[in-house]
């Protein structure tokens, strides 16, 4: 995606300050999927690519870049088969570049281990077909988070070459500077002067004629390259200028000979080179320079457009990939590890890649940003619902290995044994709800007992009791968790009714559901085994139920009070703070595109606040209690046709708050749901923390950024001043000397940090942004500009129920000591459960991986690529070194610590059973553990 900054140039005035050496680099940006279809570019690149490798084997080309992601030769491939030896030999031989990302990816809205599975895929596609291109591409990514240049050097990159996101710091920088990480790592910086198309349909005189049969005019080219020195020569550092000939899907240059000498005779002090990206990063690094250095993320508009409201539009993309990946890294891989690890279990390695690889399909950015068509982004959906269904039924294959459903006999099957598997590497106690078979089927539910695996009783409530027609359905035993069993369930009561329920009378000729609720002590990583059986006078210590009074939730950490219009008011009895009106819904017209968010001239916004509504009780009585309010936003159908204001025509919008409060946990958990009948909108949920700050900290990639609050002088000349929104992963959060408010979220990426009146900080996350159309050039956000091609998304509108998912924290003191980061995972990975028969089942309380002192974050534990061994990836998120220990009830082998390419480095002490490491101040680590076979 281009913003097309090359142009046409303007005639040349006088001789350009020209530069020692330009390279003109052939290339194609190869968006698989945006203002078309994949398949229909797919069918574009056949003929492209096909003239690519014609004029490398020819003579006509020396070297072509192929975008930087291998998944373009997959793609190609599936298609040609037959050419795969002709591509590597092209790719061995050097004239062809491939990699090393697989995809070229959104890097604000995937995960920091999807970034960096991406680049272990695109290694291991790139080596399959001949070599990898070691040098940091990135060309179009709507800004650049603060860690690339360690994830970089962590896969041997030293380099990046990228577009968008410098702000003021650029005029201290120039073009060529020296980008460094948080913990030290430093990657050589080059930014593609006036974008990485500067140089794309050299001597057309328009960009789009490249696609054409027009006349090549050297004379055109010679006055497009001096408007890219006149440009070059207001920031240049070392006198050496990249070219970048090539743009969005172009096929390989035409006359390029032709040019080069009438460019040569233009610029007779400036020597003309051909070749690729790293042959002009060799010269600049040989160049006599001295360059600055720069530390922080990239996400500046001074010189192209950020494209910030990617981070909300088709917010059910983001919530989609959000459940993805957690699944994959945080679920199926660390479960898949337990059994294969502890267990001895085969570990489903292809299984595992299909799914990454599949996921990473919708990584790049004009698809998880949403800023394509309404035809591209169904097909991701479709990728998504692929890669969520397969890595589940991975998940409930894994745990059926632990505790089988049947027994091989008939008396076998007469048990009700739950297995609950924790994925995360810290031990917890949850509360668990779950559908249940009782087996057999007339026992007494009275005399019901659930034990652990020691004979102790445990917390456990039977909420409802169920007979059923026997084999109605499907045997619900084999499902994954209470969930989806309980919504199953519903249909069929619902619409069968009183045809399959059948009363106590008939206990021994049907099924017995029971809806259980009972508090789960879990191993870390491991899983725990429980048995439901009856029993006779057996007392358990249970935890007090959370209260429920009125409107009211309390669970004596935290009060809450709901208000009719979905707000709530947070009493923290921890830091004796209270926070009102939290939740309170806000509705502002959005008059931008699927690129970004813009007000109108004459801007309204409508708020929840005092909303006629009713609040009821949805669930009490346990250890986990729920209330509902229920009220309708009144809001305009739509912006007016001259988009200057919202329209008078009005539609009502139901929307339902739930707020959970469980036992023994200061979070409270929100569910708002909201029937979207209206278009051109932004809705989101204001959270005022009353905390007196000047910066809001974000959980990010490897890193929590701390930013300031929103400047609303800053960037007045930019290309796209700043839209008072950051983007972030899984909370941000304000904190003072006493504690503080973090609002967490599952796959709701954008949150503004805002100064009220008495200088406290309101945070306000974005629910649902509302377009329709792909581009458009009549706002004033982005300055009155395209971004792209203008076409008509009205299912960028979202219509119809849409559900939100997030949560608040309380804590007290500071953040790092408060735990948000484990509360944080904990609300995103729940324990998984499966009903089965103790006869064949594994005995639980094991655990494969424990982090001892919970202050580094582990994004990864899985098996290694090629070897059976255990990889481990960790940060330490805090700016000075931590100690931590990682210990694991399977006896370790021998340890290294490697690349995330997962190439050992260095040979590391062990003892028997655990780890030590040192970490230093925002340091990513992997390791690589042997354990011996069990």
């Amino acid at each position: 995606m281009s913003d097309r900054e090359a142009g046409p140039a303007p005639a040349v005035a006088s001789p350009p300050a020209a530069p020692r050496v330009a390279f003109v680099v052939s290339h194609t940006h190869w968006d698989r999927e945006w203002y078309q279809t994949h398949g229909e570019f797919r069918v574009d690149m056949d003929r492209a690519f096909r003239a690519v490798f014609d004029d490398l084997e020819t003579g006509g080309l020396d070297h072509f870049v192929l975008d930087g992601q291998a998944i373009l030769l997959e793609d190609y491939l599936a298609a040609r088969p037959e050419e795969s030896d002709r591509i590597r030999e092209l790719v061995s031989s050097g004239r062809l570049a491939v990699g090393p990302w697989y995809i070229l990816p959104d890097e604000f809205l995937v995960s920091g281990e999807a970034t960096v599975r991406n680049l272990l895929h695109g290694h291991r596609a790139a080596a399959e077909l001949g070599g990898v291109q070691k040098v940091g591409y990135m060309p179009d990514s709507f800004g650049h988070v603060a860690q690339i240049p360690q994830i970089l050097q962590g896969a041997g990159i030293d380099s990046f070459i990228y577009t968008r996101g410098d702000g003021d710091e650029v005029d201290r920088l120039g073009w060529e500077y020296r980008w460094q990480a948080p913990d030290g790592s430093e990657v050589l910086a080059i930014n593609q002067v006036r974008g990485y198309c500067n140089a794309g349909g050299l001597g057309m005189h328009e960009i789009w004629h490249a696609h054409t049969p027009r006349e090549v005019d050297p004379a055109h080219a010679v006055q497009q390259v001096s408007a890219i020195f006149d440009a070059y020569g207001e920031r240049a550092n070392c006198g050496i200028a990249l070219l970048n000939n090539g743009c969005d899907h172009f096929p390989p240059p035409r006359d390029r000979d032709r040019i080069l000498s009438a460019l040569r005779e233009a610029f007779p002090d400036t020597e003309f080179r051909t070749g690729g990206f790293g042959d002009c990063l060799d010269a600049i690094r040989n160049a006599p320079s001295s360059l600055e250095t720069f530390r922080g993320e990239r996400l500046g508009g001074r010189l192209h457009h950020i494209l910030s409201g990617v981070w909300s539009t088709r917010i059910y993309l983001k919530q989609e990939n959000e459940r993805a990946q957690v699944l994959l890294s945080e679920v199926v891989e660390p479960l898949a590890a337990l059994s294969r690890f502890l267990h001895g279990a085969e570990y489903p390695a292809g299984q595992i890649d299909t799914c990454w690889r599949e996921l990473l399909q919708n990584h790049p950015h004009d698809s998880i940003c949403g800023c394509s068509t309404d035809e591209v982004h169904r097909e991701m959906e479709t990728r998504f619902e692929s890669v969520i269904r397969s890595g589940e039924q991975l998940v409930r294959r894994n745990l059926k290995d632990l505790t089988p459903t049947f027994g091989s006999r008939a008396e076998d099957d007469r048990e009700t044994v739950l297995c609950v598997a924790n994925a995360l590497p810290f031990a917890r106690t949850e509360v668990i709800r779950r559908l249940v078979v009782q087996q057999p089927p007339a026992a007494d539910v009275s005399r019901l007992v659930l034990f652990d695996e020691g004979g102790r009783p445990v917390p456990c409530r039977i909420e409802s009791v169920r007979r059923v027609e026997r084999f109605w359905g499907i045997d619900y035993r084999v499902e994954l968790d209470g969930e989806r069993q309980a919504s199953r369930f519903g249909v069929y009561e619902d619409r069968f009714g009183p045809r399959i329920l059948r009363p106590e009378s008939e206990k021994d000729t049907a099924d017995t559901f029971l809806s259980l609720e009972f508090v789960a002590d879990l191993p870390a990583l491991g899983h725990a085994r429980f048995v439901l059986a009856e029993a006779d006078d057996i007392e358990s210590e249970e935890p007090d139920p959370v209260r429920v009074e009125g409107n009211a939730l309390d669970n004596g950490l935290c009060r809450v009070t709901l208000h009719p219009d979905g707000s709530f008011d947070l009493l923290d009895r921890t830091a004796g703070r209270e926070y009102q009106g939290l939740n309170v819904l806000e509705d502002t017209e959005d008059v931008g595109d699927e690129y970004d968010f813009s007000r109108a001239a004459r801007s309204t916004t409508i708020t929840s606040r005092g909303l006629e509504g009713t609040v009821r009780t949805v669930r009490e009585g346990g250890w986990s209690a729920i209330l509902s309010a229920r009220f309708e936003m009144d809001l305009p159908e739509a912006a007016t046709p001259d988009r200057q204001e919202r329209s008078d025509a009005r539609r009502s919008c139901p929307v339902e708050v739930r707020v959970e409060l469980r036992t023994g946990s200061p979070l409270v958990r929100i569910e708002t749901r909201f029937d979207n009948r209206v278009d051109d909108h932004r809705l989101r949920a204001l959270f005022p923390t009353g905390v007196l700050v000047d910066h809001v900290c974000s959980d990010g990639h490897f890193l929590v950024n701390r930013r300031p609050l929103p400047d609303p002088r800053a960037g007045k000349d930019w290309v796209q001043p700043p839209a008072g929104t950051y983007p972030q992963q899984e909370y941000s959060l304000v904190e003072d000397g006493d504690g503080g408010l973090a609002v967490l979220n599952r796959g709701l990426p954008e949150i503004e940090a805002r100064a009220e009146d008495d200088g406290s900080v309101e945070l306000a996350l974005t629910l649902l942004r509302g377009v329709g159309w792909l581009s458009r050039d009549d706002f004033e956000s982005r300055r009155y500009s395209n971004a792209g091609p203008t076409l008509f998304t009205p299912e960028a509108q979202c219509p119809g129920p849409r559900i939100f998912h997030y949560a608040v924290l309380p804590f007290r003191g500071a953040f790092r000591d408060a735990a948000v980061r484990s509360c944080s995972r904990r609300y995103r990975v729940e324990p998984v459960t499966v009903q089965g028969v103790l006869a064949g089942s594994t005995a639980g309380g094991r655990s494969l991986l424990r982090q001892e002192s919970g202050r580094v974050t582990i994004t990864a534990i899985k098996r290694h690529g090629r070897r059976d061994t255990l990889v481990v990836r960790l940060y330490n998120p805090f700016p000075e070194a931590v100690e931590e220990t990682l210990t694991t009830d399977a006896t370790i082998v021998g340890a290294w610590k490697t690349d995330l390419l997962e190439e050992r480095e260095t040979k590391l002490p062990t003892r028997r059973h655990a780890l030590e490491l040192t970490i230093e101040a925002h340091r990513i680590v992997t390791v690589e553990i042997e354990i011996e076979a069990s």
